[in-house]
Formats: C-alpha cells, structure tokens, sequence
C-alpha cells in the first residue's frame, strides 16, 4: 500500500508528487489519460514535431513555483516575442494605423480610458476574482453596457475576453482581464507586458520530468471511478476494475471533472455545488503553422470566430506559428479551409500551412478550458471549502489559494495539498 495515491498526472499532480517523493513518502499517480501533462499538453502541430503548447503558454515575472521548478529540471525559460506590429481589423478593414477611422478615434479612445480606469482601481487588490469590486457580480456583457463604450470598444475588450475570461459573456463578471491589465498600465495591450515567458520544450515535458524524479509509480489511462474513505485508510476503484488503497489521496483533476468520480463519504455542500454547475472557461486555443509572416504581429477583430491573433515565434523549418484564440461556441468550423480564411483576414501575407488544436471542453478529464468563475461561483473555489476534513485532500489550479488558472497556481495547489499530508502525519 502507498503512502499517497495522487489522481491526476497534470502539473498539479506533478507538483504534489514531487513534493511528497522528496520528503521520502511512496506515491502512485493515476491518470485517466494515456498521457501525463493533465491540461499541460505540449506537442506537434499535426505531424511536426516542434513542441507547441496545446494547453496553458505563458508564465509572469511573478510565477516564482515555475520559475523555480523550470531551474530545477534544467528547462530554458523563452522571452516572448515582442510586439513589432499592432493590426486590428474593425469588421470592414484591417487597419495597421489606428484601431477604428479618424471620426470614431475620439469615442474609441475614451470608451478604452475608462476600462484601464477600471483596470488601475484593481491594482493591488485580492486577486483577479475581486469579490469588492462594484462590477463583482454585474456580467461582462451588462459591464460593457453600463459603461456605455462604442461598439468598437466592445469588439477589442471581446478579444482580450478571449484569453482571459474566456466564456459566455452573460454569465461571467469582467474582472479577468481588468485584474490581469492592472499589473501593468491598465491597458488591455499591457496585458502582452506580463506574459513574459513560455518553458522551451513545454510544460508538458517539464511535468513528465517532475513525476519521474518524484519516483512515484504511475498508472496511464485508466480511470478511477470511485473514491472510499474510512478511518484507517482510503479505498479506490478504476474503470478497469482494479482495486487500491492508500494512506491519503490527492484529488488533482481539473474541477469540472471531480463529477466523474463518486466519492464515500460524499463531497460537502459548495464541493457539490461546483463539480455539478462547473466552472464556465470555454475557450479555443488555435495553433497555426505559416509562412510569409514575421513573428511579434498582434491582431485583434474577428474572424472565423477567433478574436486574437499573436505570430509568436519563428519555427526550426523557416515557418511562423501563431497562437489563436476564441470563443468556443462562437468557432463552430475548425477546418482547414476555415483557418486558412481566418489567417488571410488577419495576416494577408499569409499562407496557411497547417493547424491544430485540442478540445478542452469536449475532453470528459477536463470538461473546460482554464478556470473561469460565473457570477455567483467565487465562494465555492475558495480554499477552505477544499481543505481536507479526512485522508481525501483537492489540488488543481482551478482552486489555487493564488493564481488560479495559471501553471503557478497548479503547483502551488498540489505542494499545499502535499504539505498538508506531511504536517499531519510527519513521518
């Protein structure tokens, strides 16, 4: 029998096998997967074989856990690119000078200084799901209104909602990207300021790493399915039928994927209300290999559903990839021929090579894209409703005590649940 049983191979449980590996505890990782990496997901695009990120990308200059964990196992921290060209395309025109035409510049640019002001008015406070603030519990699309912003202020904020917020603007407040541009000057372009890096060779590698020097066992795609807990031990049942037990568990699964596991005792009150309403990030991540295109353009409108653009970095055969992102239920057509039209309406110069992309909401083990709160949802992500009260602790970046949603917040949360475990049985 284990000392742990950590469920979930992602960064969370990554971080929370290493953790408890390094303090001399025996660990079993189970993963429902036939891969480790959870929502790190680090590939090809298609056949080739240059590493892109098909999950999270980026770190901040505050994300000491990765930074740290990055030096540890030797993988290069990558500047991001800086941007050397703005495009916006206003639904008629790509523009490369101003974001709308002369006439609508004033509106525009005041409709944007009263979002950065929102923005700054966030600096320095509790964090990106700020229950203070007066638009907490106001949706991101009556925010916009209530503001009272020209439509084409709408249409940019709509592209940075993509990243960051990433759902259905009816149901969720529009404080992500205001908390997120406050940690620079306010500006929704600012936000490029603080995605300082990404991991050479992706976070997917860097979490198979962790776990092989965690020395933990590990179990690839096979599902547990029901979770027992008594006063001595706990209990687990995997899809294939074989039975464990363990000393504590590490529940370390995305949070719209605890439902598919039964727990014994049952989850409490706020546990249950979360896994069964779920949080709301529904976003697509696109990946697009191309040539006749420079790295560093950033472009934001609309096509094909997809509202940001950002050619990131030159690839080893000569071809440029640029990252994508959208809405999910706004991006109905991922096909070639949908991408090669949304690619030309961003970057003319382009020629589309290949594409690619993974479906985080379709994916039953993640069932969304990164954490998005709904109105109403922020009291059930809060760390004590997750807190251990037996031998079952949580870890996933969608509960984060800080950074929620980002790869920090995924290590903080599974060394906290870890050194739960340690404090309360120290040896």
């Amino acid at each position: 029998m284990h000392d742990v049983v950590v469920i979930g191979a992602g960064l969370a449980g990554a971080a929370a096998a290493l953790r408890l590996g390094d303090a001399g505890r025996s660990v079993l990782v189970i993963e429902a997967r036939g891969r480790t990496g959870g929502r790190t997901y680090s590939r090809g695009i298609g056949d080739d074989t240059e590493v892109m990120e098909f999950g999270g990308s980026w770190i901040t200059p505050w994300h000491d856990r990765m930074r740290a964990l990055a030096a540890r196992f030797d993988m290069t921290l990558r500047p991001t690119h800086p941007v050397v060209e703005r495009r916006w395309h206003d639904g008629q025109s790509l523009r490369t000078d101003t974001p709308v035409a002369a006439e609508a510049l004033a509106a525009h640019t005041a409709g944007l200084a009263a979002l950065r002001q929102d923005a700054l008015d966030m600096h320095d406070t509790t964090g990106r799901w700020h229950n203070g603030s007066p638009w907490a519990e106001t949706s991101t699309a009556d925010y916009l209104r209530a503001r009272g912003v020209p439509a084409s202020v709408v249409h940019e904020f709509m592209a940075w909602w993509a990243i960051s917020g990433s759902g259905d603007p009816d149901r969720i407040n529009p404080l992500d990207p205001l908390y997120f541009a406050s940690h620079h000057d306010g500006t929704l372009d600012g936000m490029m300021a603080i995605l300082t890096h990404t991991i050479a060779g992706g976070v997917g590698t860097l979490t198979g790493r962790a776990l092989a020097a965690s020395g933990a066992d590990l179990v690839l795609g096979d599902a547990v399915v029901e979770v027992a807990e008594n006063g001595h031990h706990v209990a687990l049942r995997l899809t294939s039928g074989r039975t464990l037990r363990a000393q504590q568990m590490i529940v370390a699964v995305a949070v719209n994927a605890v439902a598919t596991i039964r727990f014994d005792p049952p989850l409490r009150t706020a546990q249950q209300a979360l896994t069964t309403d779920r949080h709301k990030g529904r976003a697509v991540k696109m990946l697009l290999r191309v040539t006749g295109v420079a790295p560093g353009i950033l472009v934001t409108g609309e096509a094909e559903g997809l509202r940001w653009m950002f050619s990131e970095r030159a690839l080893a055969d000569g071809s440029t990839a640029i990252i994508a992102f959208g809405l999910y239920d706004e991006v109905p057509d991922t096909s070639f021929a949908a991408m090669s039209r949304a690619v030309k309406r961003f970057f003319p110069e382009a020629t589309l090579l290949s594409h690619d992309w993974h479906d985080w909401v379709r994916d039953p083990y993640s069932s969304g894209t990164w954490v998005s709160h709904g109105l109403g949802q922020t009291p059930l992500f809060a760390a004590e409703e997750w807190r251990a009260e037996g031998r079952v602790h949580f870890a996933t970046s969608d509960i984060a005590s800080r950074e929620s949603g980002w790869f920090e917040g995924a290590v903080i949360s599974g060394e906290d649940a870890a050194d739960a475990i340690l404090a309360s049985h120290p040896s």
